[in-house]
């Protein structure tokens, strides 16, 4: 069982807005719907900010494409600045980091400086002393089934919380033959505290073990429900270990 350090943390986990998406259409509708799928992201923030969260993780797919304008990006970028917290990001399956990738080229001095984007394949792990906490995280660089979002995570550290984020298909009964499987062993066998699933777009709990994995679903309501998505608010404390909370986000 993963132990639990004596700093309490609080997560927001998000995933798969797919900002502009080439499924909106043209003319004055396809801008309501664009608009619908922004304002969701803008309201992501402001939950993080207003539950005072230590960190707010992003676990793929925040664009739908590789297609995405100047202007689609300086809003995402603009509106990642207003969170209070560091926002750490991973390519998921349909922004994925291949030779089209939309980050490749980005200098980085356009990016917010709150931004942790984890671009390498091989994985990467962020460490916030301050926060007692550790994440890990790697880059998509192609949606097959030999990827293996979990592959290469690192041997927790007993003194921290140690954090991973995913993006792929939990898969049970060996289904490897799925794009970008995640399975239940590799979960558990992990010892980590909390994993972050992106690229499924309900929310559901894929626990396993004493590792809490979750799925957020998308806070877009375009792909969750008419009203309002979903993010996760994840309270890690010595007490009560790992407790999550399906917190609505509605798109304005």
């Amino acid at each position: 069982m993963p132990s639990k350090p004596r700093k309490p943390l609080r997560l927001v986990h998000t995933s798969d807005v797919h900002l502009e998406t080439d499924t909106f259409g043209s003319g004055s509708s396809g801008e309501r719907l664009r608009d619908k799928v922004r304002n969701s992201f803008v309201n992501v923030i402001e939950v993080a900010n207003r539950r005072e969260a230590d960190l707010l993780l992003i676990v793929g797919d925040l664009f739908d494409s590789s297609r995405v304008s100047e202007e689609g990006l300086a809003f995402a970028f603009r509106t990642i600045r207003r969170a209070h917290m560091p926002v750490l990001m991973i390519p998921g399956n349909h922004d994925a980091h291949d030779e089209r990738s939309i980050y490749a080229a980005l200098d980085p001095a356009v990016l917010p400086r709150n931004l942790h984007l984890i671009l390498e394949p091989q994985g990467r792990t962020l460490r916030f002393s301050e926060l007692g906490a550790q994440v890990w995280g790697r880059a998509m660089v192609e949606h097959s089934p030999d990827y293996r979002p979990l592959a290469g995570v690192p041997t927790p550290d007993p003194e921290l919380w140690n954090i991973a984020m995913a993006h792929g298909f939990f898969t049970e009964g060996g289904e490897i033959e799925r794009s970008s499987p995640i399975t239940p062993a590799e979960i558990e066998q992990s010892g980590y505290h909390y994993i972050a699933l992106g690229h499924v777009h309900i929310f559901s709990d894929v626990s396993q073990g004493s590792t809490r994995a979750l799925y957020c679903g998308t806070p877009a309501p375009l792909y969750a429900s008419d009203n309002a998505g979903w993010v996760a608010v994840v309270d890690c404390t010595p007490e009560g270990g790992v407790e999550v909370e399906k917190v609505v986000v509605k798109a304005d």
